[in-house]
């Protein structure tokens, strides 16, 4: 009975370049006493509230090839055939490009090999002229010489020792690349260590959707982009 002749609002695309925090998803609006549900195109998407609910606005529509390593290409909703960037896979998906309309590069996303995958989130970038741009669990502090320095004088008191240890932490923290429902959601960091502005970029949720932030004002916001496309992929 709820919502039934309810006129649904328009939810109007919003300029990509802006400010604030996006999601990579279909959901526009969760289901609320009085409305359901609405999804909508794959689509990089802005938070607005629209009378008193907030919805996700689409910033940049997502298109893909079907494949194995598909590649992506993002349109800008206000101007939906205006091509932001291109996701081209390389090294067997375990690489992206990210270029421009005009083929110009803006960076690369990585894909973490599995055996790190227990010390570093699973997708990290490069911007050229920035230090690599990672993720790394809370546990894991310090740099990758600390990181295997730490792990050897583990090792040294047995490797069940280290298997437990590392199982336990990442457990504690809520691994990302599990699909359980009842660990507790973790704000992630992508750090670019020494750069004068190390914090590029948080993830976090909103009613229930990863979303991301860039924080560093060198950050190319289309490079964050194709993480988040990535990640939720």
């Amino acid at each position: 009975m709820f919502g039934r002749g309810r006129t649904e609002p328009v939810v109007e695309p919003v300029e990509w370049d802006g400010p604030g925090l996006f999601s990579v998803a279909t959901l526009v609006r969760v289901s609320t006493l009085r409305r359901g549900k609405l999804t909508g195109p794959p689509a990089v998407r802005a938070p607005v509230m629209l009378g008193g609910v907030r919805h996700f606005a689409p910033m940049a529509f997502v298109a893909a090839t079907a494949g194995e390593h598909p590649s992506y290409a993002l349109y800008a909703a206000v101007s939906p055939d205006t091509l932001l960037c291109s996701l081209l896979p390389e090294k067997g998906g375990a690489r992206y490009r990210v270029t421009d309309a005009d083929g110009t590069e803006l960076g690369t996303v990585h894909r973490t090999p599995a055996a790190k995958r227990t010390v570093q989130h699973s997708w990290w970038l490069r911007q050229p002229g920035h230090a690599d741009i990672v993720a790394r669990y809370h546990w894991a502090r310090g740099s990758a010489k600390d990181i295997a320095a730490r792990g050897k004088e583990t090792a040294v008191r047995g490797a069940g020792s280290v298997v437990g240890g590392v199982v336990d932490s990442v457990l504690s923290l809520g691994a990302e690349d599990t699909n359980s429902r009842s660990a507790p959601a973790k704000a992630i960091t992508w750090l670019a260590d020494g750069d004068e502005e190390p914090t590029a970029m948080t993830a976090g949720h909103v009613d229930g959707v990863t979303t991301y932030t860039p924080r560093a004002g060198w950050l190319d916001r289309r490079l964050a982009f194709a993480l988040g496309v990535l990640r939720e992929s």
